[in-house]
């Protein structure tokens, strides 16, 4: 049996959620994984029905899917497996694609899994200056509970690596927002902000919503603002799609060796 993978990325109307995916699909083959195919759920080409039709034309029977989110969400749980033909929430099924059967395997994002926490300590190692700052993790927001709970865990995860002082928020559909987290923490006179986008890529969130947050202009990543004649140095830290350490989890997806 002839078997491929697909990567699975949401798609944006920027280059940087293509290039990730991109990235990881190299690394994969460097790994020497054949087969490794990607698409998009929207906006971005060649989108996953398209994809499914190329596999099945190459003649691929059985496919691993893997979607390159950080939870689940509607895109995960309905639209993407809808792409695929598979039942909403299933984790695969049985397709026919012009005329071809095809088995597929669909994964589940990296939600909980511990390399999350330890990219985000990671970052916050090579961007804290030593001092009693403060870290806010920032998810997407969902209307779905998922992000949310895998928000709340990767700060807790934090939490107990030693992180004192560490907050979470959402850019969007999910309580607190990141605007009203962020002014409590200058309000209490935290002098240095950490802020953690737990984001695959860059995008249109990461580089216009969030910032006006967090109180950065466009395209900075570090500023100090002066609040009540006091200075507080905001770093903005960038998302995680790129770590290398998410090939591996795509690599234990694949091998059927998922840790959680």
């Amino acid at each position: 049996m002839k078997k491929g993978i697909m990567i699975i990325g949401h798609g944006s109307r920027y280059n940087y959620n293509k290039w990730v995916i991109e990235e990881q699909k190299r690394r994969l083959e460097e790994k020497g994984f054949e087969n490794v195919y990607i698409g998009f759920s929207e906006t971005t080409y060649p989108l996953v029905r398209d994809v499914l039709k190329e596999m099945a034309s190459d003649d691929i029977e059985e496919i691993t899917a893997v979607p390159f989110f950080i939870a689940s969400g509607l895109h995960v749980a309905r639209d993407i497996p809808d792409k695929l033909g598979i039942p909403p929430g299933s984790d695969g099924g049985t397709v026919s694609v012009n005329g071809k059967k095809v088995r597929i395997r669909y994964e589940r994002p990296f939600g909980r899994d511990p390399a999350l926490a330890a990219i985000l300590s990671e970052r916050i190692q090579e961007l804290s200056d030593g001092g009693d700052g403060g870290i806010l993790v920032i998810g997407h927001g969902s209307r779905l509970p998922h992000n949310k709970e895998t928000i709340v865990f990767q700060a807790g995860e934090l939490k107990k690596m030693g992180y004192c002082n560490v907050r979470y928020a959402f850019n969007e559909f999910d309580e607190p927002r990141a605007e009203d987290v962020f002014d409590e923490m200058l309000s209490e006179g935290i002098e240095e902000i950490i802020v953690l986008p737990l984001f695959i890529s860059l995008g249109a969130h990461l580089k216009h919503d969030v910032p006006w947050k967090i109180m950065l202009k466009n395209g900075m990543t570090e500023d100090a603002l002066l609040i009540g004649g006091r200075s507080v140095t905001v770093k903005y830290a960038a998302p995680i799609g790129s770590d290398p350490r998410l090939t591996d989890l795509i690599a234990e997806r694949i091998r059927g060796k998922e840790r959680i």
